[in-house]
């Protein structure tokens, strides 16, 4: 959750108590240099794999223009702050929720993406659908190295060399013919092996820039210990360390939390948590203001 209120300047709180923005909420001077200035919190796990950086920045511009009264929609804000140049679905799961699948930046002949700026546009979403209620996620956030980021992302897409053909087809097999049926027939065994294969050929293209199919040794431990423990799928987010699983119901998902909390305790730290999709994207209310630094404010969002 994300707090916004009006403000003379621009004022950054979240874990540390700070009179100037981090990196991980630069995103408001982008807007700020746009439209306008803001106070805001907030507290979220960073450069884990979970897609912070994308929902943070569009949260602040959210609450930002509501604050300032612009009519902003999403898509236009993600341009603003720069989201979306390498994928669309951070933007459109803020917007949606559920399960989300974009076309991409469309590429030249030889391979270029043919975007002028970069990030000049959003990629077209081409499926939305709710994820079903009794599925739930369990997810690790092993201590273990911060994944790519900001420049060193960019840096690693750029060195990335491309895919093999024939592993883009299997993807594209998995996805349309398994992946997407078993999520609308709620055939969650088939989700999820269709699911854990995608994440191990992605993983094996991203290997030449992260070091293996998975960023460390302990993900990868992790990716197989959820597999043994009966879990439908498992994999990398994104360029990790975080790592998940997804099974039915809450009761095997709050049974497979412990057992990782166990294989955590012996094996390395980390956090790990469960939870079910969000099928509704972000939302915003208005709270009373609540005079915490002394001084007066007319009203405050939250997103």
């Amino acid at each position: 959750m994300l707090e916004a209120e009006p403000a003379d300047r621009l004022l950054v709180e979240g874990l540390k108590r700070i009179g100037s923005p981090p990196s991980r909420v630069a995103s408001g001077s982008l807007f700020s240099a746009s439209w306008g200035s803001p106070v805001f919190e907030s507290q979220h796990p960073s450069h884990m794999g979970l897609g912070s950086g994308t929902q943070l920045a569009l949260a602040v511009g959210t609450a930002l223009a509501r604050l300032g009264g612009l009519e902003l929609d999403v898509t236009e804000m993600a341009v603003t702050m720069r989201r979306g140049i390498q994928s669309g679905i951070g933007i459109a799961t803020f917007q949606h929720g559920g399960f989300v699948l974009d076309g991409g930046h469309r590429v030249t002949g030889d391979g270029e993406a043919a975007l002028a700026p970069v990030g000049a546009r959003v990629p077209p979403v081409l499926f939305h659908h709710p994820v079903p209620e009794d599925w739930y996620f369990v997810t690790v956030l092993p201590a273990a190295k911060e994944g790519f980021s900001g420049e060193r992302e960019q840096l690693a897409f750029e060195t990335l060399p491309p895919a093999p053909p024939t592993s883009a087809e299997k993807i594209s097999r998995l996805l349309l013919m398994k992946m997407l049926p078993a999520l609308v027939e709620r055939d969650i065994a088939s989700f999820g092996q269709a699911l854990t294969e995608i994440q191990q050929l992605v993983g094996d293209s991203f290997a030449a820039v992260q070091g293996s199919r998975y960023a460390n040794a302990l993900s990868e431990r992790l990716v197989d210990f959820l597999l043994d423990q009966g879990a439908a799928g498992a994999g990398q987010s994104s360029w990790g360390p975080a790592v998940y699983a997804i099974v039915e119901g809450e009761d095997q998902a709050l049974l497979l939390e412990s057992k990782v909390c166990e294989f955590l305790a012996s094996h390395g730290e980390g956090q790990t948590f469960c939870t079910r999709a969000d099928n509704r994207g972000a939302r915003v209310r208005q709270v009373a203001p609540r005079d915490t630094r002394n001084r007066e404010f007319s009203g405050k969002k939250q997103v």
